[in-house]
């Protein structure tokens, strides 16, 4: 807690707000935004609002959208019968993120009229330069949310890749709504113009030390690091099949260029997942205040640690967990046994998910078979759907037994930007690019060396696949993506690759499977995939609907090609 009260007091000093949302809203009721733009603590903490949509927990219900992840309580609608324009899982991002960037124009127009310190001038541009850098990654920030959610194909001609409204100046919602929107590269110029003036004004990769305009307090505001990380996020999603509109070698050499940026142009061990608690995290590039409870255990512990068990990972996502050596569990060289399907994994599977059997966390001995404690009808009425339950992002620091004289709560910190993600951007696109072990131009690392540090953070120490499968690219192609679904099991980032991969139709309207568990004379289990939930998805799906009630309400917004 010693770490909260310091965090709060340091920000304090500079008006800004200690909310884990920074959701100080200003102006109040009482004052008019005249008064804000004259009166210094208040003009500073104007733009705080602004951070209150970046996420600050992991998207878990738009992994449920895909195969990795089922709800406790039924089936999702949307994934299950297919989204409409009227009502898709990422609908809200669109006013969500608009409404963000007129507040950041405003801050533009008028947040920079005033004396950001009276008595310290040098002091006060420094800060002001500071909060201009926040406000143009932070516009750059929606800007890529709204391209990420709704860029698609025109309905009125299906060879446009129509990108987002570029909104650059103060408008009202309902004149915003009136903004036609650009073509995808526009749109991407655009986003990049903003980034490129972001990093021009802060001067600096990472928070560090005490200061008042760069110090470690700030940590969860616009950064260097954070900015290079987002450039090659977009990068890497303009490259992809969905899009096509800039080359695997533009994308891969602007994920090189973060990496030589950030670190030196070195590859660096990455830290273990531990509790998901390290408010210090030097691979976290961006994240949210840090807070401390036990909310997430409460909802996602098995019954029989006396959580709810809300989220249930499927079949379908354990069996993309290699054997712990790093094979496939259906490459001929695996150690995998189906007889005993949780032994010899990827450590990651152990980490991530709870399973039947004993577990290495607090040595949990889950139940899920017919009768067992964490099954239907055990503990709790409604229990796992799937046969799993979630373990990643939980604590084993926190104890929910009542009667326990024990933790209830643990630090959260959740990253949108760290450098594992970099890593994999890279490397996604440097094999397309470059090749498995390629290098371009001056390049001091492959695809393939990049990968290997994913997986040695993952505990794979014995890597014999990377070398096996350097001459097959497809393999290799497929491993990338299999690591990309591992390490952003649960974020809701899968939901986004599908797409942009244009993962084959057949694939994607494959069922939902979990795992029936029967148990046999002498504590031995056996284990049969069985379907949960159906998928439905049609080709038009690749690209999300802008919402209906949007379109209806504009003279000029174009809807994406098939939503009707």
């Amino acid at each position: 807690m010693k770490k909260n009260i310091l965090f709060c007091f340091g920000v304090a000093l500079l008006g800004i707000s200690c909310s884990n949302d920074f959701t100080e809203v200003v102006p109040s009721n009482n004052v008019s935004t005249k008064e804000v733009f004259t009166d210094i603590s208040r003009a500073q903490s104007f733009l705080n609002p602004a951070y209150g949509s970046v996420r600050n927990s992991p998207w878990i219900s738009l992994d449920a959208q895909t195969h990795n992840v089922v709800s406790k309580s039924g089936p999702s609608r949307t994934a299950v019968s297919g989204a409409t324009a009227e009502s898709s899982p990422v609908s809200g991002e669109w006013n969500s993120a608009i409404g963000k960037i007129l507040h950041i124009n405003e801050f533009f127009e008028k947040g920079f009229n005033v004396t950001y310190d009276a008595f310290d001038e040098e002091f006060a541009e420094a800060l002001k330069k500071r909060i201009r850098g926040e406000a143009f990654g932070l516009r750059a920030y929606y800007k890529w949310i709204l391209l990420k959610n709704f860029a698609g194909p025109s309905a009125q001609d299906p060879n446009t890749m129509l990108g987002i409204p570029i909104i650059d100046e103060v408008l009202t919602i309902d004149n915003a709504n009136d903004i036609p929107r650009s073509t995808y590269m526009q749109s991407y110029a655009n986003i990049q113009k903003d980034l490129d003036s972001a990093l021009t004004n802060i001067d600096l990769l990472r928070y560090a030390g005490d200061g008042d305009v760069d110090g470690v307090r700030l940590t969860s505001r616009i950064s260097g690091e954070m900015i290079w990380a987002l450039r090659a996020r977009m990068a890497l999603f303009a490259a992809s099949p969905a899009f096509e509109q800039i080359s695997w070698e533009e994308a891969a050499n602007t994920a090189y260029d973060a990496i030589a940026a950030i670190d030196e142009g070195a590859i660096k061990d990455l830290q273990p997942f531990g509790n998901f608690n390290n408010v210090d995290n030097p691979d976290h590039f961006w994240r949210r205040s840090f807070s401390e409870n036990g909310s997430l255990e409460s909802q996602n512990f098995p019954p029989s640690l006396f959580g709810n068990g809300d989220w249930n990972p499927s079949q379908n996502l354990v069996e993309v967990f290699p054997d712990s050596l790093g094979y496939p569990i259906t490459d001929p060289n695996s150690i995998y046994d189906p007889v005993e399907p949780y032994a010899n994994r990827d450590p990651r599977f152990e980490r991530f998910v709870f399973h039947n059997g004993e577990n290495e966390f607090r040595n949990a001995f889950i139940e899920v078979f017919a009768g067992g404690k964490d099954a239907q009808g055990g503990i709790r009425k409604q229990a796992t759907r799937s046969g799993y339950y979630l373990k990643k992002f939980l604590s084993d620091n926190i104890n929910l037994d009542v009667e326990a004289n024990a933790n209830k709560e643990d630090y959260k910190v959740y990253p949108i930007f760290d450098r594992g993600g970099l890593y994999l951007d890279f490397a996604e696109a440097a094999i397309e690019a470059y090749g498995i072990a390629g290098k371009g131009g001056d390049m001091v690392f492959s695809a393939k060396e990049v990968l290997s540090v994913i997986r040695k953070r993952a505990g794979i120490s014995t890597d014999q696949y990377l070398d096996l499968a350097i001459s097959d690219l497809e393999a290799y192609r497929n491993l990338i993506r299999n690591e990309r679904r591992i390490e952003y099991a649960f974020e809701g980032e899968y939901y986004y690759d599908v797409r942009r991969w244009k993962v084959s139709l057949e694939e994607l309207n494959q069922p939902v499977l979990g795992i029936k568990v029967g148990k046999e004379a002498g504590d031995k289990f056996n284990y049969t995939a069985t379907e949960i939930e159906s998928r439905s998805f049609e080709e038009y799906m690749y690209y999300n609907p802008i919402p209906r009630n949007e379109v209806l309400k504009s003279n000029t917004l174009i809807q994406n090609f098939g939503w009707q």
